[in-house]
């Protein structure tokens, strides 16, 4: 039986201040994948490849309008705690404000899953936390890492490589892919590792017992 996926979008439901919708989730345990901010909440044109056509709609980056939005928006106030949605290393911490990261400021942070050998982009975070993670800091899933910064929400990007090759060809959108995708996927097949472990053990038990 295919376990039930804990993470999937709900009926948008609006968030005071931050135009954000919720998506249903359940309380994440530790260790276990999760989203960088929990209730998780995509803020209002911050899906993944959603595109903007307008300031209105949000920053394009160095791009021009319209363009699209090659993470997610993970809304939360400011000093929000922004966790490492998984078990891993960071690899990169920077203020966002020179090449390959201008306009991830002020402050972000890259994590390279262990599990799944991705790099999760978090930016937007606020400076004052650079402390939490620096380069080098083995983190597990659930961690807290940062926080939201005044742009209220945290990007996530989820990327195959922490650095597109520009130089052939690659762009933000080659290189990543939906981190909700990732979750979903992630969190259904952690849930089913416990299930089996469990069953397993459970017939151990009953062995052992006759």
């Amino acid at each position: 039986m295919t376990p039930a996926r804990p993470y999937r979008r709900a009926t948008p439901r609006a968030l005071a201040g931050l135009g954000a919708s919720d998506v249903v989730t359940q309380l994440p345990s530790a260790g276990s994948p999760q989203p960088p901010i929990w209730p998780l909440r995509v803020g209002a044109h911050g899906a993944y490849l959603e595109v903007r056509s307008s300031p209105s709609d949000g920053a394009c980056g160095v791009s021009n309008y319209p363009c699209r939005h090659p993470g997610v928006d993970v809304a939360g106030p400011y000093g929000t705690p922004v966790a490492a949605p998984e078990t891993g290393v960071v690899v990169a911490a920077t203020d966002g404000s020179s090449a390959p990261f201008v306009g991830y400021g002020p402050w972000l942070l890259i994590i390279r899953g262990v599990a799944s050998g991705k790099y999760h982009l978090l930016a937007h975070l606020d400076p004052s936390g650079y402390a939490l993670a620096p380069v080098g800091t083995q983190v597990k899933a659930g961690q807290k890492v940062g926080t939201v910064s005044s742009a209220n929400h945290t990007h996530w990007e989820l990327r195959t490589k922490m650095v597109p090759d520009f130089a052939h060809g690659e762009t933000n959108f080659t290189n990543n892919s939906d981190p909700l995708a990732w979750l979903d996927s992630s969190s259904s097949e952690a849930l089913a590792a416990v299930l089996l472990l469990g069953g397993a053990a459970l017939l151990a038990y009953l062995m052992w017992r006759s």
